[in-house]
Order: C-alpha cells, then structure tokens, then sequence
C-alpha cells in the first residue's frame, strides 16, 4: 500500500469519529493541504500531518510532537513506541476531558 493511501485512511478515519462524536465537548476538525487540525473548546489545537519525503505522520500539540513510522499495518511514535491511536486518544482526553474513541481500521 502507498503512504498517500495509507495515510488517507488514517485522517479519514479520524475526521469520520469527530464528525459522529455525540459527546458534551465541542471538538471541530478541518483538513487543507494534507494537514488536519483539531479544535477544542478551550482554543488549543491538535495538528496531524503528513510528511511524504520522509513516509511519516506528524502529530502536535502545544506541548508535544510526535513523529510516526508505519510498521507492520500500525503507525508508530519514532521515540516512545507508542501507537498514533493511543496518542491521539491521550491527547484528546487532555484537551477536552473526555475520552473519544477512535475506531481503529
């Protein structure tokens, strides 16, 4: 599978779980360019992108950054080994404390 593919269906994925999220947090996404931006009520922002040179998804916070190899069919953080959903998710609930869940595809 191509990293364009690949990384498609990772943002739409997301996208698709904010779109039907049904909890009391206001939580908008928006997609330009390749990049995705979440927005939660407190006006911090979580932004999700992709470098294609490197085969890499990035993912930051204002306190964080995250970089992501795709690694036997999971994306996986360069530095803590962590899964992108197990991060996502972390962060999400720190911004708007409440947990999302992402459904993995």
């Amino acid at each position: 599978m191509k990293f364009h593919k690949i990384a498609d269906k990772l943002m739409f994925s997301i996208q698709d779980v904010l779109d039907n999220y049904l909890g009391n947090a206001d939580i908008d996404c928006e997609i330009q360019y390749h990049t995705m931006t979440i927005l939660f009520d407190n006006k911090n922002k979580i932004i999700i992108n992709r470098q294609e040179s490197l085969k890499q998804i990035w993912l930051a916070t204002k306190r964080h950054g995250y970089h992501f190899e795709y690694k036997e069919k999971k994306w996986i953080c360069n530095k803590s080994k962590k899964n992108f959903w197990d991060i996502l998710t972390q962060t999400c609930v720190e911004e708007s404390n409440e947990l999302i869940q992402f459904k993995i595809k």
